[in-house]
């Protein structure tokens, strides 16, 4: 009987000798299995490579954005029986106001008890009977809504509204309000909307939960309260304002053309990947707020909820009726060109999927002093207050801060490849800090960008810090010289935008999808970089630039541009709003300082500087007169300035602009000749050069610093004291008139001075 043991052993040492004999015997088929596995190590080795090494959000303490959805109201059908002579029915009140309710046409209004003023959702059937319009246009002027449609397969828009003969309305009461619930049968749609008071007025809500879409028709759009406090002609005193910069006025008593005069604009501008031409450059809206003036009634609406995707319209007397309305258009879907072929003209499309979010108005009513746009900014700063969207107080400064914009260098074409040119070196840039102090500029904030080793903002190429410049080193020693002047120092990088040719990242897996599927790409050469990979990557910038003393960062991109990633799980654009903002408070957290261009509003609570801060209007011909309704908000909170001194187009108006307005002076300058950035990323510099605008700097720079005592304090009142001649009011009683016909300003120090 044979050993099993030594059986065992056989078997083992002739194991191997089986598995040789599938080694392939000829050289040809040997030599494919040798560059089969060539292969496969080559995909390991790529796919390591490629495998995900950035830091998790949760890593940085991010969270995701969470999204609760607004219930609908739970109850019995309310059926009102006793009626006013004007149809309405009283459905709740508080100390302030009254909310009444029309079951027919299910128009509201609202009491103001204080002044006895009645908010009307509508005019009433007795002023529009001298109207002249007629069909759907009148009939859109007796509904406190308008909404539009769409059916399966087409992009026409259909319209309808609560006068329609084929629809079911049925109101419940809820603890503050009423909500009205619209059944239409034949489209087979159904939404909501909500009314309720609350202790500054009235709240409107248009809860997703309650819409559905049963058949063929989708809801496109929804027009909120068009005609809440409309006004006819010239028979009252008064304006529309809109979100135009910082602030537009239109004047019922303006004169203009009658055609095409609406103002009709996406809050934070339309989406990049939507993929729509712009026709007119336009000033982007920054804060979600407009109003209406009528003699000594006002109101102040803020889109709360849904702002990202809702448009703020208007439209003066003459247009369309004889009022003078505005208001706010929820968007459900968008329209697109669609590619169907790369021969064919592209199609006019609608998106499918409809865009979930709850759409939340409140209107804050003013009377008597209050009611006027200075009383607007006011209501929308104790907004932001009681919500927490606004940082700490500014501290008391001494003597003003410049801000310093300087600009390192650029790259660009050379024999060979692209060349590094440096245009302020960290020794050049401490020479003229020297110079500046020497002259009398007792306070800076310095804006350090092209550090990159890349030499632009849009690549992903930051280290090491350009040797030209004097490296690492060289703007350590940098950041030492300048905290012990007490100048902080934050470098400019692009957060948004990448450059194709400039960037390790692919384009094809990092950058956001349009609303076609396709790589978003703009022509200038550059990509929208996914918001959270961006934000990501920031972390290993903010770790090496807290190494090397860097106060804090200027990232471009962050309160400028909110976009929705149209990639399969991609992020809505109020994501990219919650990471932006993220971001900015870790940059405070790990540096010390953030800072963000233009400065939309959700980004205000985590910055501490906002440049190029809106503080110009559009200049079309809708807007009747520019006003300081932004900077008067958010002053005392957080610093802002305008455009740089040295870019300016009108070089005294716009000075007098950002004093009026209460901005810190602003000067982007270069150590060498502005012509040595010809032929690269910042070619736009055309005008810096240190040694010819010295002067100039140091004189501006001592204008400003009279304004120095202000800047913690609240901005209350702006009155135009005669054409040219404006009077800004601080809350210490401070007041600043700015006399543009005489090219002065004057400031007077207020009795009850704030420290």
């Amino acid at each position: 009987m044979a050993d099993p043991n030594v059986n065992r052993y056989v078997e083992n040492v002739h194991r191997p000798l089986k598995w040789l004999q599938l080694w392939p015997r000829k050289p040809r088929q040997r030599l494919f299995v040798v560059l089969l596995l060539l292969a496969a190590t080559l995909a390991g080795v790529i796919a390591w490579g490629n495998r995900d090494t950035l830091p998790g959000l949760r890593e940085m303490g991010i969270s995701e954005r969470m999204e609760h959805f607004i219930p609908l109201a739970q109850g019995e059908a309310w059926l009102p029986k006793q009626l006013n002579e004007n149809g309405f029915a009283t459905v709740t009140e508080n100390s302030s106001f009254t909310l009444f309710f029309a079951p027919d046409t299910t128009q509201i209004a609202v009491l103001d008890k204080t002044s006895g003023f009645l908010w009307c959702s509508n005019p009433s059937k007795d002023q529009l009977a001298a109207e002249t319009v007629k069909g759907m246009i009148l009939s859109n002027l007796e509904s406190p809504f308008v909404l539009e449609y769409v059916s399966a397969g087409k992009a026409q828009r259909n319209m309808t509204n609560a006068l329609e003969e084929n629809v079911d309305k049925t109101a419940i009461l809820t603890e503050q309000g009423v909500e009205i619930t619209y059944h239409y049968p034949k489209l087979f749609l159904t939404f909501a909307i909500r009314y309720e008071l609350t202790e500054h007025g009235l709240e409107v809500t248009v809860p997703t939960q309650g819409i559905k879409e049963n058949g063929d028709n989708y809801l496109f759009s929804l027009q909120l309260l068009p005609y809440f406090g409309a006004v006819s002609g010239t028979e009252e005193e008064g304006y529309l304002f809109v979100p135009d910069g910082p602030g537009g006025l239109v004047y019922y008593n303006g004169i203009r053309p009658p055609s095409g005069n609406r103002y009709d604009y996406m809050i934070y501008d339309d989406d990049p990947a939507n993929l729509q031409e712009k026709k007119v450059p336009q000033e982007a809206i920054a804060y979600p707020v407009f109003g209406i003036k009528r003699g000594d009634q006002a109101y102040a609406a803020i889109v709360k909820d849904g702002k990202y995707t809702t448009r703020i319209t208007a439209m003066p007397a003459g247009v369309q009726t004889s009022y003078h309305s505005i208001g706010a258009k929820f968007a459900y879907r968008e329209e697109y060109w669609r590619k169907v072929s790369m021969m064919a003209q592209p199609v006019n499309s609608v998106q499918k999927e409809r865009i979930r979010q709850d759409r939340v108005i409140e209107y804050r009513l003013l009377s008597g002093e209050k009611a006027d746009y200075s009383g607007m900014a006011a209501a929308y700063r104790d907004y932001l207050l009681q919500t927490h969207q606004l940082p700490k107080e500014v501290t008391p400064f001494e003597h003003i801060p410049l801000q310093l914009g300087l600009v390192g260098g650029g790259t660009k074409d050379a024999f060979g490849g692209r060349s590094y040119v440096p245009t302020t070196t960290f020794v050049q840039a401490e020479q003229m800090i020297a110079e500046l102090v020497s002259e009398g500029v007792a306070n800076m904030t310095i804006v350090y960008e092209g550090w990159q080793a890349g030499g632009t903002g849009e690549t992903d190429r930051r280290f090491p810090v350009q040797q030209k410049l004097g490296g690492a080193k060289g703007l350590r020693q940098f950041t030492t010289g300048m905290q012990q002047r007490g100048f902080p120092v934050l470098l400019k990088d692009s957060l948004a935008s990448m450059k194709i040719d400039a960037t390790q990242l692919s384009m094809k897996t990092e950058g956001i999808r349009s609303i076609d599927t396709t790589v978003f790409q703009t022509r200038g050469g550059t990509f929208l970089l996914k918001p959270e990979t961006a934000v990501r990557t920031a972390k290993d910038t903010i770790d090496k630039l807290e190494k090397l003393g860097v106060n804090g960062l200027l990232f471009d991109g962050a309160g400028s541009t909110v976009f929705r990633d149209y990639d399969d799980g991609g992020v809505q654009r109020e994501d990219t709003a919650h990471l932006y903002k993220s971001l900015l408070a870790y940059t405070q957290e790990r540096l010390g300082l953030s800072s963000t261009g233009r400065g939309n509003d959700y980004s205000l609570v985590a910055s501490d500087l906002l440049t190029n801060f809106p503080l110009e209007s559009s200049y079309d011909y809708f807007v009747d007169e520019t006003v300081p309704f932004y900077p008067m908000a958010v002053h005392g909170f957080v610093l802002y300035s305008g455009k740089e001194g040295n870019f300016r187009n009108e070089y005294d108006k716009e000075m007098l602009k950002a004093i009026e307005y209460g901005a810190i002076p602003f000067f982007r300058l270069t150590y060498t000749r502005s012509r040595e950035l010809k032929g690269t990323h910042y070619e736009h510099v055309y005008s810096s050069e240190y040694g010819v605008w010295k002067e100039r700097v140091i004189e501006e720079y001592k204008k400003f610093d009279q304004l120095a005592p202000l800047l913690h304090l609240q901005m209350v009142k702006h009155v135009k004291q005669a054409e040219g001649v404006y009077t800004m009011t601080y809350d210490d009683g401070s007041r600043v008139t700015v006399d543009y016909n005489g090219s002065t300003f004057k400031v007077e120090k207020g009795g009850a001075y704030r420290e």
